[in-house]
């Protein structure tokens, strides 16, 4: 993910990415993800943020990100723990990444590209399919 977009993530959801920039978490190294789940990944900051914010202070801390990538062509969010709340929302946008192109956040679908399974739209799969020649 661009460098900006990461930076804005982190920047209006402090709680939920406080562990950013740590380099004992895995999360070091950024979002691992195509710019364009950039935004189901706002709205899912959003979601838990805001279930995070209505915790006491001293509970809130519990609650971080350790990992965002791409795994077998879907979104995978790991944090450290969660609840019921927090894991139905990640499900949820674990299951829209399914279906949004990776690169532009168009609709998309799942396919072999190169050996590698990928959500894209139709023009970024001939695009990456015509690389692979």
């Amino acid at each position: 993910m661009k460098q900006e977009l990461d930076d804005a993530l982190v920047r209006d959801f402090p709680n939920l990415y406080a562990d950013r920039k740590s380099d004992q978490s895995p999360f070091y190294w950024g979002f691992e993800c195509g710019d364009g789940w950039e935004p189901l990944l706002r709205k899912l900051s959003a979601e838990i943020e805001a279930i995070i914010v209505s915790m006491p202070e001293k509970e809130r801390k519990k609650y971080r990100v350790k990992q965002v990538k791409e795994k077998f062509g879907t979104l995978r969010f790991y944090m450290g723990i969660a609840h019921d709340g927090i894991r139905a929302a990640i499900d949820r946008a674990e299951q829209e990444s399914a279906v949004t192109c990776e690169c532009c956040g168009k609709p998309g679908s799942s396919g072999s590209v190169g050996g590698w399974l990928s959500v894209l739209c139709d023009e970024h799969r001939a695009e990456r399919q015509k690389k692979k020649r």
